[in-house]
C-alpha cells in the first residue's frame, strides 16, 4: 500500500501536566474518542498550545465505528494514521454481505450481497478517485493511531482520567473545571478556545448548549462479544451483518474480529437491568438455534441511540463538533467520518484566528460548511435504522411458524426478498455520499461555475470552489508516486503549471505580508512534480498560466486566472483577504483579468 508523505510521526517531546495553578492553553479539547483526538493531532501539527481532556482511562475498546470512508482514509494517510493500520480491519466487499436468518443454524431466508464486485474492482475503482479506498476498522485501532499521532507533539497534552466537570465562557476566552478521577483532585484550566467532541451525552452541549432539533429515539441497545465455535454457521456464510427475525430473539450477528476471534450480538433491551449471564447466553444460543453450543462472554456493553442537531454549533469561545453536535444511530458508520471531517474543518481556522492572521468571524464559516453534511448523515443514519426496524416487524406479523416450528411462510420470505433488495449497497459505501461534499460560504470564491451535482452513488471530479480538491497521482523530484491530496494540510496551497516565479514571489511576499502559511505547487517538466495521469489538465486548468488555490482541508478555495505581469502579487492578496474575512466576502469572484463576476 502506497503511502503520503505525512507517514512519519513528528518528533516527541515532554508532556504537559496539570499543576496547583490554572493551566492557560490556546484550545481545550473535551473528549478523546476520533474527533478530538483528530482536532488535537491538527492544532498541535499548527503549534497550538492544546489540552484534551478524556474522562475515560484510554481510547475505546468497543467494536464500534467500523466504516472507515476514503474522505476519512486520505486523512489517516495524509497524517501518518493510515500506516499505522495497516492490515487491520476488513475488506468492505468481502465483509459487506447482510443475511436474514429465522435462526441461524437453519440458514438464511434472504441475503443482500454487495454489487461493489470484487476486492480487486473494488479497489480500482476507488484507485480513479482517491490514493486510498474505504475499509472497515475498529474503533478500538483507528483510536489507538490518532492518540499516537496527537502525542507525538510537544505541544498537546492528554490528558485520560479526567473529567471535565465545569465550563463558563468569560467573553474572551473559557475556563474549565476539570476533575483528575484516580487522584479525585480538581483544576482549573483557560483556553482561548474549548471544543466540545465529548459525544451525543455531550456534557458540554448540555451546560451551554442552545436549542436541539431531535429525531427518533432508537431505544437501548446491548451488545455482547463472545467466543464460539461458529466458523461452520455464521463464518460459513460470510455476512459481515446477520439479522436473526424470530420475536423472541430478534437482533443481529456480528462478523468474526480478524484480530480478537470474537462474535457480536447486538438487540434492544430497554429494560433494567442488563440481562445476567445465564440470560445472554440462552438468548444468543436461541438466536443461534443452537442450545447446547459452548459460549463464552467476555464482554457486555449498553448504547442508547437518539437522533439530533445542535442548532448553533458556536456560543461564544465554546464550539462543538461531531457527535456533540449532530447525533444519530450507527447504522451506516458515518458518525466518527462525520466528525473527523469536522476537526478537519475547523482545525486550520482556529490556527489561523489564534495566530491572529485572521479575525475570529471566520470561525462562523465551520457550521456554515459542515451542518449541511451533517444533516443529510443524521437522514441517512435515521433512514437506515427505521428500515431495518420496519422490515424485522412488517415480517413477522402473522407468522404462527416462527414460534412453531422456526419458519417463515413462503409470502413472507418473498416479502422480505423484496424489501432487502434495493438496500444492497448502503449509501455509506458510495463515492457521492463519501467525496461529493461542497462547501459555500465566506472561506469559498466562486467563479460562476456551478459545482457538480453529487448524488449519493456518483461523484464528479472537478476543481470548481468549494468542492474537494480531485485526488490526481504525481511523482516528485525523487521519482516517489503521491497523491495530490497528500500535499494539503500544513498550508494554503497554489497549484500551478506555468508562470511559477511571478507566482512563487506572490505567494511569497502575500504569506509574509498576511501571516499566512502559502506553497507553490509547481506541476510541470521543470517543477516540484509531474503528473502521471493526464487527467491533471482536465482537472487543474492551469496549463495557460493560472492557478487553483487548495485550503488546507483540501477544498478548493478559488481559481485564478493567468494575471498580466507584476498582477499575480495583488490578486493572490485580494484573494487571502477575502477568503479570511478580512475583507466582505459575497462568494463571487472579483472583478480580475481574464474573469468575470457572475451576473445577477
Amino acid at each position: 500500500m502506497e503511502q503520503g508523505p505525512g507517514t512519519h510521526a513528528p518528533q516527541r517531546g515532554g508532556r504537559t501536566s496539570m499543576s496547583a495553578s490554572v493551566m492557560q492553553v490556546d484550545v481545550a479539547i473535551c473528549g478523546g474518542g476520533p474527533v478530538g483526538l483528530a482536532l488535537a493531532y491538527l492544532l498541535g501539527r499548527e503549534g497550538l498550545r492544546v489540552a484534551l481532556f478524556e474522562k475515560r482511562p484510554s481510547t475505546t475498546v468497543l467494536p464500534k465505528g467500523q466504516y472507515v470512508h476514503a474522505s476519512t482514509a486520505e486523512l489517516y494517510r495524509q497524517w501518518g494514521v493510515w500506516e499505522l493500520l495497516e492490515g487491520k480491519g476488513w475488506s468492505i466487499p468481502r465483509s459487506n454481505g447482510q443475511g436474514f436468518y429465522v435462526r441461524v443454524a437453519q440458514g438464511p431466508v434472504a441475503d443482500v450481497r454487495s454489487s461493489l464486485g470484487t476486492d480487486a474492482e473494488y479497489e480500482h475503482k476507488w484507485a480513479q478517485l482517491a490514493p486510498v479506498y474505504p475499509r472497515k476498522v475498529p474503533a478500538s485501532d483507528y483510536e489507538a493511531a490518532l492518540r499516537h499521532q496527537a502525542a507525538a507533539w510537544q505541544s498537546v497534552a492528554l490528558h485520560f482520567g479526567t473529567q471535565v466537570v465545569g465550563v463558563e465562557d468569560l467573553g474572551g476566552g473559557v475556563r474549565l473545571s476539570v476533575k483528575e478521577l484516580e487522584a479525585g483532585t480538581q483544576r482549573e484550566v483557560g483556553a482561548r478556545y474549548l471544543v466540545a467532541c465529548d459525544g451525543a451525552r455531550s456534557f458540554v452541549r448540555n451546560r451551554i448548549g442552545r436549542g436541539e432539533d431531535h429525531g427518533p429515539t432508537f431505544g437501548n441497545q446491548v451488545l455482547a462479544e463472545f467466543r464460539a465455535d461458529l466458523d461452520d454457521t455464521l463464518g460459513r456464510d460470510g455476512y459481515f451483518h446477520s439479522f436473526v427475525l424470530d420475536p423472541r430473539y430478534a437482533g443481529w450477528f456480528g462478523s468474526k474480529h480478524p484480530d480478537t476471534g470474537l462474535w457480536r450480538y447486538s438487540f434492544r433491551h430497554d429494560e433494567d437491568p442488563l440481562p445476567d449471564t445465564d440470560a445472554l447466553l440462552e438468548r444468543i444460543r436461541g438466536a443461534l438455534g443452537m442450545p447446547g453450543l459452548p459460549v463464552e462472554i467476555v464482554r457486555v456493553y449498553r448504547f442508547d441511540y437518539t437522533t439530533g442537531l445542535l442548532r448553533k454549533w458556536r456560543e461564544g469561545h465554546v464550539l462543538f463538533a461531531g457527535d456533540a453536535a449532530h447525533w444519530h444511530s450507527p447504522w451506516g458508520g458515518f458518525g466518527a467520518n462525520t466528525g473527523v471531517q469536522d476537526a478537519n474543518n475547523l482545525a486550520w481556522k482556529l490556527g489561523l484566528v489564534l495566530r491572529g492572521a485572521a479575525p475570529d468571524t471566520l470561525l462562523d464559516t465551520y457550521e456554515v460548511e459542515r451542518k449541511g453534511k451533517a444533516l443529510l448523515t443524521v437522514k441517512a443514519a435515521t433512514y437506515n435504522s427505521l428500515n431495518f426496524q420496519a422490515i424485522a416487524a412488517a415480517i413477522a406479523v402473522g407468522e404462527p411458524g416462527v414460534s412453531l416450528n422456526g419458519t417463515f411462510s413462503p409470502q413472507a420470505i418473498a416479502f422480505l426478498s423484496e424489501c432487502v433488495a434495493p438496500h444492497g449497497d448502503n449509501s455509506v459505501l458510495h463515492t457521492g455520499f463519501q467525496l461529493g461534499t461542497v462547501y459555500d460560504s465566506a472561506a469559498v470564491i466562486r467563479d460562476g461555475d456551478e459545482p457538480p451535482r453529487a448524488t449519493l452513488e456518483h461523484y464528479e471530479e472537478s476543481t470548481v470552489p468549494g468542492v474537494r480538491a480531485p485526488h490526481v497521482w504525481l511523482y516528485d523530484s525523487a521519482g516517489r508516486r503521491l497523491s495530490t491530496v497528500d500535499l494539503w494540510g500544513t498550508a494554503f496551497s497554489l497549484v500551478v503549471q506555468r508562470d511559477a516565479q511571478a507566482w512563487t514571489q506572490a505567494a511569497r511576499a502575500v504569506g509574509r505580508e498576511l501571516g499566512v502559511a502559502l506553497r507553490v505547487v509547481l506541476v510541470g517538466p521543470e517543477g516540484h512534480y509531474r503528473a502521471d495521469e493526464p487527467k491533471f489538465g482536465r482537472l487543474y486548468p492551469v496549463a495557460d498560466g493560472g492557478a487553483v488555490l487548495v485550503r488546507p482541508d483540501g477544498f478548493v478555495a478559488r481559481r485564478l486566472p493567468a494575471q498580466a505581469e507584476g498582477a499575480a502579487g495583488p490578486a493572490l492578496r485580494d484573494t487571502l483577504r477575502r477568503l479570511l474575512t478580512l475583507e466582505q466576502n459575497t462568494g463571487a469572484a472579483a472583478s480580475l483579468p481574464g474573469l468575470e463576476a457572475p451576473v445577477g
